[in-house]
């Protein structure tokens, strides 16, 4: 591709922040307009908390790595503005749990727990206190995860055997979003959103004085100076999703009150879904809420299962879950349209195995059900044999160890395309299975974001998983919208562009429609998600930078074609690639001395092109 145009886990509670520029509080409210009889007072907020004490327990062995930790609060995101509330001055003992108390009255909406230079986060628990009340609310950390220790959600989880040790050293935070706790409290829509025969009069209500209410009808979250200012009833007469945002001076803003009125009949046709998986699956959920924006209904069910691989949520279904597989299974709206199991056993052939044994089942109750492989992204760490690009494969003689975060993405899907081959084999009833080429998407975003093609996000892996994780594993709402516009593309055979609103994200409208385009690429351009169209006119060649040349012991080649849009797929062992075997290129290919690498261009509505074969040489012995 050239480019593309511009459960069983601790699960974080609430809707991710706003991000908002350093300067708010300094901001002035605007002054809000009358609004009228039509715009009667909410009940009063509850007094808003000031965080003055935590209590946390260090990671065993490893209190010295405490030591000048900070607690530290902020009003504008989880990533700004933060100032120290409390510094850790001593070694805190060895299995036990320290109190920290402090002079705070300023209510922050975001606190948390910075670690120090070197201590790769190691905190086994962590409390946050207003006086006696232990606080609740949305988690959030840095990304990463060294065993023996986990990623930064251990730290809630109440065990003090588990802890977050992360996989880069410096950096480290987690903390808690205390939401309209510590915030301007959020507005209330009268009437609810929800599905209407008739257009509708919205009333925003806000439970504070000197409050200024935005709104978006986009899907974006609205700023200070971002969004429409409320100043009475909003008619609706059609299909639209609503955000709006409470501000108060000396407040952070409030969290987002957000939902589609669905005016008259649905715009889309409704569909039926069962998921089966485990929490990358569960990174979904989210799903009919987007597509709801589209005007579609997605009666969306699933049954999960922390970490499970497809075997053992088939051997739980019979065994200690039953019951619950049971009363899930009686509640789906039938017949279903769409059935997706999450490979990621690398034994192929027990993961095609079970994948046939839960289609078949489901079959039963849904004959002409359309059996999809979601194809997910790879784990920061990237050590799994999908990961590391080291799973054998049937389309080439060779795979190589995939060096790039896009590279371990292809390396994933191939995977898939294994798991997919070894079913159509074996499975003769129903539709043919497909995949779900999340896993590209995410790949693509990487290198999108890596070359400044996503304006507003910096670059780097940093950015990349502060912007689309919430951990080394799970995606945030931004990463999970960007997921969700696949299955959306898959599923509905249409572009999400300007249909699919990023709700619940940080996302501006910008972004957003560059995250639409790419997973309408994507997807229609994937020929194993069933969408491909083959033309008569060939893509042109593709071209290969640099051109062979001695090179360094590893070469980034990127490949471009005279065709706008172009797709690539490649190989480096010396077999002919063509648009459904090889590599599917995400924007690099890291070549190294002696490789002979063949790559083929396709689009959708095209014939595909020539074969580009070149050998980067060997370096001399001296």
């Amino acid at each position: 591709m050239n480019s593309v145009p511009g459960t069983r886990h601790f699960w974080p509670r609430g809707v991710l922040p706003i991000v908002m520029a350093a300067a708010m509080l300094a901001l002035t409210i605007p002054q809000r307009l009358s609004r009228g009889a039509d715009a009667p007072k909410a009940p009063p907020a509850p007094a808003l908390v000031a965080v003055d004490h935590v209590r946390f327990y260090p990671a065993p062995q490893r209190a010295k790595a405490m030591l000048g930790g900070k607690i530290a609060g902020s009003n504008v995101s989880r990533f700004e503005g933060f100032k120290v509330l409390a510094e850790i001055t001593s070694v805190p003992p060895e299995g036990q749990w320290t109190d920290l108390a402090f002079n705070n009255k300023t209510p922050y909406r975001w606190v948390r727990y910075e670690a120090p230079a070197g201590s790769r986060g190691n905190v086994a628990e962590l409390e946050f206190y207003a006086g006696d009340r232990k606080l609740h609310g949305g988690g959030f950390g840095t990304a990463g995860q060294l065993p023996p220790g986990g990623h930064w959600k251990t730290v809630f989880d109440g065990k003090l055997e588990t802890w977050f040790n992360s996989s880069d050293p410096d950096g480290q935070y987690v903390g808690l979003d205390l939401e309209d706790q510590a915030s301007t409290a959020r507005p209330a829509l009268v009437p609810g959103f929800g599905d209407y025969e008739t257009g509708q009069k919205i009333v925003m209500k806000d439970r504070d004085a000197d409050v200024a209410i935005r709104y978006t009808l986009d899907g974006t979250a609205p700023g200070i100076h971002d969004g429409l200012l409320y100043s009475g009833p909003i008619d609706i007469q059609k299909i639209s999703t609503v955000t709006a945002v409470a501000f108060k001076e000396g407040l952070a803003c409030s969290p987002p009150t957000q939902g589609t009125y669905l005016i008259g009949a649905p715009t889309r046709p409704a569909m039926n879904s069962f998921h089966i998986g485990n929490s990358l699956t569960g990174n979904t959920a989210r799903f009919p809420l987007y597509a709801r924006t589209a005007g579609a209904i997605d009666h969306y069910s699933s049954f999960l299962m922390g970490g499970a691989l497809t075997v053992n949520l088939w051997k739980h279904k019979e065994g200690d879950e039953k019951q619950r597989w049971e009363q899930i299974v009686g509640k789906l709206t039938l017949p279903l349209d769409n059935l997706t199991v999450q490979p990621r056993d690398f034994n192929v052939a027990q993961e095609a195995d079970y994948a046939v044994r839960f289609f078949n089942l489901m079959r039963e109750k849904s004959p002409d059900v359309q059996p999809w492989l979601y194809a997910e992204w790879v784990e920061k760490e990237r050590r799994r044999p999908s990961d590391a690009g080291v799973v054998p494969s049937s389309q080439m003689s060779k795979t190589y160890p995939a060096l790039t975060w896009e590279e371990s993405m292809s390396a994933m899907l191939l995977y898939n395309e294994e798991v997919q081959k070894l079913i159509n084999e074996r499975d003769h009833a129903g539709k043919r299975v497909k995949i779900i080429p999340s896993d590209i998407a995410m790949g693509w975003a990487r290198n999108l974001l890596d070359h400044n093609k996503i304006h507003g996000i910096p670059g780097g892996e940093a950015s990349f998983y502060a912007t689309f994780f919430e951990d080394s594993v799970h995606v945030s709402p931004i990463g999970s919208y960007l997921v969700d516009l696949t299955w959306y593309s898959a599923f509905y055979g249409q572009s999400p562009e300007g249909k699919v609103l990023p709700i619940g994200t940080t996302l501006t409208a910008e972004q957003a429609g560059i995250l639409q385009r790419l997973a309408w690429d994507v997807v229609k351009n994937y020929p194993g998600a069933g969408l491909y169209e083959q033309g008569t006119t060939p893509v042109e060649s593709p071209t290969a930078s640099p051109a062979p040349g001695e090179v360094g012991d590893v070469t980034p080649v990127t490949l471009s074609s005279a065709t706008p849009g172009a797709w690539f797929r490649y190989t480096l062992d010396g077999t002919t690639p063509t648009r459904t075997r090889g590599y599917v290129y995400c924007g690099v290919v890291s070549v190294r001395p002696g490789m002979t690498l063949s790559a083929i261009a396709y689009k959708s509505g095209m014939a595909d092109s020539g074969v580009l074969t070149v050998t980067y040489p060997a370096k001399e012995k001296r």
